[in-house]
């Protein structure tokens, strides 16, 4: 139950326990076999009920307020219970009958006149828990913002939690900016050698690096695979690194090793035989029985394949060893490409082709989308990150599964 309805359900229960109370006070008929007259008759109900009162406000059961209330009520009607005595018998089935009327319109009244008073005058939403606001922007999306200054704010009092610096690295590495992402990762990894922290941080390296995983990358993945030659994610990055790098029979080796480990049938068995089948390609060689089960439709719906070239005014400006990157973004949300892949003008015009295997983060796939902006920029600085000189082509609204695409890059970044 969330904040919000237990604060309603405790509201309730309480205002009910004194609508009950007060009703049963005013309800309950007097005891018989007395033959006292109506005036000491009055005045006994007056103190037994005023000691009902009384008890309820000890048990917690009335607040004092409702309780003055009550008693100056239970003052006027036993004033107006007084009878002469050539009337009491009147005035006493008249007073019975207003006891009924009374009691009937404070069970309604009550509980409704509570509930419009703090609607109107207070904050239902004030008993929800404070971080839905922090984290919440005016859309109702998530302030990503916020979320990492509190996580900031939490390691200033509590600098050795390693789960606040890990989740404040992948705050900063949804967001892109991998600087501050890494010195996340870093203050995490020095408290926790964890194998799995330590892939999480090399993957923000190469995302840095454009999807390259030169150096300390490959160093880490090879230290981890050394120890633990079964290691999933290590294996998982690895093949990724190869494939980046063009080592595509490496590739394959990696991933079937990692491939024996998958439930046939499991998503991530098929997001591996998808990648597979395409270092399979690329190296140009067969796969086994076991991958070649793989639906090839699945794998045909989850890639986009085509040609890049380079205007003839822009080729004039490049130079053959200038870095291409040709990606895959999501139309709408993070700008970090699905799948990615790195070139140079030299190889232009080149056939691509991208596909799940490609991705730079496993929860954000090319399979996952329906369509995708298609780019390809030449980076004059080598730099994954845009910068003002590079120049770049873009084919918005691709859908998943094209073939044949045809993007020319021949614009100029701003």
């Amino acid at each position: 139950m969330n904040p919000v309805s237990q604060f309603v359900a405790i509201a309730l229960a309480l205002t009910f326990a004194v609508v009950a109370v007060l009703l049963w006070s005013m309800l309950r008929k007097p005891k018989s076999g007395r033959v006292d007259g109506p005036d000491e008759d009055n005045a006994r109900i007056y103190r037994e009920e005023l000691q009902e009162l009384q008890d309820a406000v000890q048990s917690g059961d009335m607040a004092p307020a409702d309780f003055d209330r009550a008693r100056q009520d239970l003052s006027i009607r036993v004033v107006q219970d007084i009878p002469e005595s050539t009337q009491a018998a009147a005035n006493a089935s008249s007073n019975s009958q207003r006891a009924v009327v009374s009691a009937v319109v404070l069970a309604l009244v009550f509980p409704l006149l509570g509930v419009f008073v703090y609607l109107t005058l207070g904050d239902p939403m004030a008993v929800a828990e404070p971080s839905l606001a922090i984290h919440a922007g005016n859309d109702g999306a998530p302030d990503i913002a916020a979320m990492a200054e509190e996580l900031k704010s939490k390691l200033k009092t509590n600098p050795k939690d390693t789960q606040s610096w890990v989740l404040l690295g992948r705050t900063y590495r949804n967001q892109n900016q991998y600087e501050e992402a890494l010195a996340a990762y870093n203050q995490a990894v020095a408290l926790d050698a964890d194998d799995r922290l330590a892939i999480e941080r090399i993957e923000v390296i190469a995302a840095k690096n454009g999807g390259q995983f030169a150096g300390e990358p490959w160093d880490v993945i090879r230290k981890i695979l050394a120890k633990n030659p079964q290691h999933a994610n290590a294996l998982l990055m690895a093949g990724s690194a190869a494939f980046s790098e063009g080592q595509f029979k490496q590739a394959l080796a990696y991933w079937t090793t990692l491939r024996g480990q998958l439930a046939d049938g499991s998503q991530e068995a098929l997001a591996v035989d998808n990648a597979l089948r395409a270092a399979a390609e690329k190296a140009g060689v067969e796969l086994g029985s076991k991958a070649k089960k793989a639906d090839s439709l699945t794998n045909a719906a989850s890639s986009i394949s085509g040609r890049v070239t380079i205007a003839d005014s822009i080729k004039a400006k490049t130079e053959p060893a200038d870095v291409v990157f040709i990606y895959a973004q999501a139309e709408q949300g993070s700008p970090m490409p699905l799948a990615i892949m790195r070139t140079t003008v030299q190889a232009l015009p080149l056939e691509f082709s991208l596909d799940d295997s490609m991705a730079m983060r496993p929860e954000a796939k090319l399979s996952g989308q329906s369509h995708v902006t298609v780019k390809a920029r030449i980076s004059k600085s080598g730099q994954a990150m845009p910068q003002p000189g590079d120049f770049i082509g873009t084919l918005p609204h691709v859908a998943v599964g094209a073939k044949q695409v045809k993007l020319t890059i021949s614009e100029i970044v701003n």
